[in-house]
């Protein structure tokens, strides 16, 4: 005949080590040693290209939005810089003297962003941006999910000594 005592002994120890192989199941389980495993998402070519045009003074900014509709590449080429023709008028106080438009190669802070509004006013909020000149390579690409996204062209740095006229192309899906 087993003792009671005995008895009740081997259940407390098989129930320890019940307890001790599922806390070791557990712990292998919880090993953060491995990298997560990342998801594929198809990621679209650009499809369509937008342009704009707009003016920046000095230390000034303009702001365009646009919709991607599908997860996909994006492109953002800031193409020229222009100044802005003065026609002349020799009957005013002083006398204007006309002056053509030229492009001009100015670095400019592009941004890429999202719109959003402040107390201040609306704002392009910064995802990604680049000081360059004008050109005809993209100078800011990325891939964007489906969504509104704002681009911002701004003289941050107090570079244009003029008000000139900016042209931009968005190439997005």
């Amino acid at each position: 005949m087993i003792e009671p005592t005995l008895m009740r002994y081997h259940g407390l120890m098989g129930r320890g080590v019940l307890i001790a192989v599922c806390l070791a199941v557990a712990a292998a389980a919880c090993d953060k040693s491995t990298d997560p495993v990342p998801v594929p998402t198809t990621i679209a070519k650009p499809t369509t290209t937008e342009a704009f045009t707009g003016t920046v003074a000095p230390f000034g900014s303009f702001q365009y939005q646009f919709k991607v509709n599908v997860d996909s590449e994006v492109h953002i080429t800031l193409v020229s810089l222009t100044t802005i023709a003065v026609q002349a008028d020799p009957t005013a106080d002083p006398p204007v003297v006309a002056k053509p438009a030229v492009n001009v190669s100015y670095p400019l802070n592009v941004r890429v962003g999202q719109t959003t509004i402040t107390t201040l006013g609306i704002a392009c909020t910064n995802l990604k941006h680049v000081m360059a000149a004008p050109g005809s390579s993209p100078q800011l690409t990325g891939q964007a999910l489906a969504g509104t996204y704002c681009v911002d062209v701004s003289d941050d740095s107090g570079a244009l000594p003029e008000t000139v006229t900016i042209k931009v192309t968005i190439a997005h899906s």
